[in-house]
C-alpha cells in the first residue's frame, strides 16, 4: 500500500529558496529540465497564471521531498548488497545543466558524487549489471553416454 504525503502550500509571499536557486541556475544556462515547463518566469501576483504557477511549484516541491527521502534508501539498498549504481537521466531529449555531468556515471556513495536531485529532477539510480564471465564448455574430458 502506498502512503502519500500531503504538503500544504507555503503561506502567500513565502519563498522556497532551493527552487529559486535552481530557477536562477537554469535561467543562466538557458536550459530548463522537462518538469520545469511553465516555471521559467514567475508571473505577476494575484493573476490566474500566478495561481497555476504556485500549484506547479507545489507539485515539484512534493515530488522533490519524496525523492530526497527515497534516494538514500535506494542507494543504501544497493550498497548493502554490494551492487554498484549508476545515475541515469530519464529524459535524454533535453539537456539539464544540473544532471548532465552525472548521466551514466557510476556512483561511489559520496554526497558530492551524487546527482543534485534538483526539484523536478528525472534522474534515477539503477543497478550496474555485474559482469558474468561465460566459460566455453570443457571439451577436454571424454563425454559419457
Amino acid at each position: 500500500m502506498r502512503v502519500s504525503r500531503v504538503v500544504a502550500p507555503p503561506p502567500r509571499g513565502e519563498s522556497w529558496p532551493e527552487f529559486d536557486r535552481w530557477q536562477a541556475a537554469f535561467a543562466a544556462a538557458d536550459a530548463f529540465p522537462p518538469r520545469w515547463d511553465g516555471l521559467h518566469v514567475a508571473p505577476p501576483t494575484d493573476t490566474p497564471e500566478a495561481t497555476a504557477y504556485r500549484l506547479r511549484k507545489l507539485v515539484l516541491l512534493s515530488e522533490w521531498l519524496e525523492m530526497l527521502a527515497r534516494r538514500s534508501t535506494v542507494h543504501l539498498h544497493y550498497s548493502r548488497r554490494g551492487i554498484k549504481v549508476r545515475a541515469v537521466r530519464q529524459d535524454g531529449a533535453r539537456a539539464c545543466p544540473g544532471c548532465d555531468p552525472f548521466d551514466g556515471q557510476e556512483l561511489d556513495g559520496r554526497a558530492d558524487a551524487l546527482p543534485p536531485f534538483h526539484p523536478g529532477c528525472r534522474c534515477v539510480l539503477v543497478a550496474v549489471p555485474a559482469v558474468t564471465v561465460v566459460r566455453p564448455p570443457d571439451h577436454s574430458r571424454p563425454r559419457t553416454r
